[in-house]
């Protein structure tokens, strides 16, 4: 599997209250050729939002003015952009419902700044390396199912649908196995830079996305995502 390991200069836009926490996060993130831009409000987040002239957006869901949660909402209507977001400690819910709604990745407060920066860089080179090369076909195939590398869109029958960038290498990966299972840590570092914690979630999250939005469950198409206990994840057609 192709793996890009260089991260280039990034851009990153912090939406986050905490005054505090933002700008030691900046004086932490800008030696490390980063450029970084501050809000502090849901307002000032969706004004520069709309912009889109960032590489990659860090949203806390707690915000004075709003919940960070229907900004990510806006924000994926119009973007693949990179989002991670920052939610209290022990918020499942939100955790759940913010990679549902397209987030690529979470921390959960308190966290350091050393594994921000390493999540951070994860997300940004998996956002490169999905861009297909020069010349070459953007579309993957397995089955009735295809996925454009360059938009993230995927296709299977009648469904359609735009992929958030952490849904786009879950599937990809798949795709490229199909028929064979994939262990969940290795669908982790592929498709989120890290292996799932134990009772890290956000995997199994974005494969019940795939299998809502593509009717990957068997029911209505014979393609379908298969969770083997205790193994992983694979692509097969159903029986």
């Amino acid at each position: 599997m192709l793996m890009c390991s260089h991260t280039p200069p990034a851009r990153v836009l912090l939406i986050d209250d905490d005054l505090e926490l933002a700008q030691m996060l900046r004086e932490y993130l800008e030696p490390d050729h980063c450029t970084v831009t501050l809000a502090h409000t849901r307002e000032q987040g969706e004004t520069l939002l709309a912009r889109n002239d960032y590489d990659v957006a860090l949203l806390d869901l707690m915000l004075p003015d709003g919940n960070g949660l229907d900004l990510l909402r806006l924000h994926r209507a119009r973007s693949q952009r990179p989002v991670i977001m920052f939610t209290a400690h022990g918020d499942e819910a939100d955790r759940v419902l913010g990679l549902e709604l397209g987030a690529d990745d979470y921390l959960s407060k308190p966290f350091s700044p050393r594994e921000l920066r390493a999540r951070m860089h994860a997300v940004l080179r998996r956002f490169q390396c999905a861009m297909p090369a020069a010349g070459a076909s953007p579309w993957l195939e397995a089955g009735a199912l295809r996925l454009n590398l360059a938009s993230g869109e995927a296709i299977h029958g009648a469904a359609r649908s735009t992929l958030t960038g952490a849904e786009q290498r879950v599937l990809e990966i798949l795709m490229r196995s199909a028929g064979r299972v994939v262990a969940r840590e290795e669908i982790g570092r592929f498709a989120l830079g890290r292996a799932p914690e134990r009772y890290d979630r956000s995997l199994d999250t974005h494969v019940s996305a795939l299998r809502r939005k593509l009717s990957l469950d068997g029911t209505t198409s014979p393609l379908r995502i298969r969770n083997l206990r205790g193994q992983g994840y694979l692509l097969v057609q159903a029986p």
